[in-house]
């Protein structure tokens, strides 16, 4: 039997979810830009704004010395702030602060920036889309050990980092949650219809049990 390709027929979709919104952090990376885009799960009553997002900016980049991670990070590593974009309704602005950002303290050389440890989230429920990830690049060399390894004192460093994270969003009214994509049927417009509607799950637990680095290219730019 032939292989036919179907066409996509539904196009895209504005990302909506209800009581989720999204947090990135804003990394540069040997003068590379690169983001961590984190789940959110949000209250009725919850209003973005500029206010909110430059008290989460403060407090993010006060866990980034806190945590122990700083010093664990190449000069050239320099995280410069977040976003916060509410996704309860589509096509809202996200509010942006960059406007003090923090380097890294570890002497030597930085480790390839495609090159990163991973913090896994957890929430109540089992299977992938209740499991989330948390890549952390920019490491100095330091970080890799004899054998090739990530050393353990910079996977510490990973969880407490997130652990300040999540108590800053926290803060802000946000929880730091693991968000899964809604879903189509791909049908022709306008019947399309949408199969699944998105969800955001409080994470329960962090960890970085992994000792070998994650490397994908694309993360090199």
């Amino acid at each position: 039997m032939p292989y036919i390709k179907v066409p996509k027929l539904s196009g895209s979709h504005p990302l909506v979810v209800a009581d989720a919104v999204i947090v990135r952090l804003m990394w540069s990376l040997n003068g590379k830009l690169a983001y961590n885009v984190l789940g959110g799960r949000v209250s009725g009553g919850y209003t973005n704004s500029q206010v909110k997002t430059d008290a989460l900016a403060t407090d993010v980049l006060a866990g980034f010395t806190s945590s122990g991670l700083k010093a664990l990070m190449a000069s050239t590593t320099e995280l410069l702030g977040v976003g916060i974009r509410d996704i309860r309704t589509a096509n809202l602005v996200e509010y942006v602060q960059t406007g003090s950002p923090v380097a890294g303290t570890g002497a030597g050389d930085p480790l390839p920036n495609e090159v990163a440890a991973v913090v896994t989230l957890r929430t109540q429920f089992a299977g992938k889309s209740f499991r989330g990830r948390v890549y952390i690049s920019g490491a100095n060399e330091a970080q890799n050990d004899a054998a090739g390894h990530i050393a353990t004192a910079f996977n510490t460093a990973c969880v407490n980092f997130m652990d300040e994270v999540e108590s800053a969003m926290g803060t802000q009214g946000i929880t730091l949650s693991v968000l899964s994509r809604p879903t189509w049927l791909n049908l022709a417009p306008p019947a399309d219809t949408q199969s699944y509607a998105g969800g955001v799950e409080p994470v329960t637990s962090k960890t970085a049990r992994d000792v070998i680095w994650d490397s994908q290219r694309s993360r090199s730019g």
